[in-house]
């Protein structure tokens, strides 16, 4: 079941990092729910990262795969579905790209990038 994913951020200038919290299981086992993400807007998204995606009036957390002009986002949970985003703007939707997580046990925080 698809709800709201990751907890709202405001106030954040535009192209600072910033941290949210994981708020589903889709992307599990890699971030788990409850994990913190820092994201960073500044970054050009290339396949294979973990994005940020605005997609209607929620906002999700995905793999991207980069097809030409669509992409696809990618949950790793297999209980999720893929969608294939047929949009040649698609970068203006993406907020931005997973540079950390953060977890409660020191050994569960990575870098990515």
């Amino acid at each position: 079941m698809e709800n709201s994913y990751i907890e709202n951020s405001e106030n954040c200038a535009a192209k600072e990092p910033f941290a949210l919290r994981v708020q589903d299981s889709s992307m599990e086992p890699e971030f788990e729910n409850g994990c913190i993400i820092i994201i960073d807007p500044s970054i050009s998204p290339k396949t294979g990262d973990f994005v940020l995606f605005e997609k209607k009036d929620t906002i999700i957390l995905r793999e991207i795969h980069i097809l030409d002009e669509n992409i696809k986002l990618k949950p790793l949970n297999p209980e999720f579905s893929s969608e294939i985003i047929k949009d040649k703007d698609y970068k203006t939707h993406i907020i931005g790209v997973v540079t950390q997580r953060a977890g409660k046990k020191r050994s569960y925080h990575k870098k990515y990038g």
